[in-house]
């Protein structure tokens, strides 16, 4: 799934989950921001489940905004290491209650065409974290 890295004026996005308890209540946040200035941000509850469902989800609902927009080129950046390294190998190695979560997440980032996907430190993601915090407390 190594694809070359997205031009400069591709689009960016940040997800970050959130489970209160874990398991628990989930929250999904992510921003995402487009060359021309364009900005939008998901603060969404998501059901119950674990963090690593609530990493996920937020992954897909940032890939689907991506795409109801037409992208074609998107940088990524979230902070579960479990996620992200998950999505970029090149087999499934989910644990089995992920395996649907990572099965969409690659398919929409196989149509969407150029993605590149990156781990951030949490420090570094503060603005989806902010946006899962508050949609985990509804």
């Amino acid at each position: 799934m190594k694809k070359p890295a997205p031009s400069p004026t591709a689009w960016r996005g940040w997800f970050d989950g959130s489970a209160h308890p874990n398991p628990g209540r989930l929250g999904i946040g992510a921003v995402l921001r487009g060359p021309a200035g364009e900005h939008v941000e998901i603060s969404e509850r998501a059901g119950q489940g674990s963090s690593s469902d609530a990493e996920y989800l937020a992954l897909i609902a940032l890939l689907e905004a991506a795409a109801a927009r037409g992208v074609r080129e998107l940088q990524v950046a979230g902070d579960s290491q479990v996620v992200v390294q998950d999505v970029l190998m090149e087999e499934e190695f989910s644990a089995p209650v992920l395996a649907e979560h990572r099965a969409k997440a690659v398919s929409l980032i196989a149509a969407m065409g150029n993605v590149a996907l990156r781990w951030v430190p949490r420090h570094r993601n503060g603005e989806a974290d902010s946006l899962s915090q508050r949609a985990a407390a509804q």
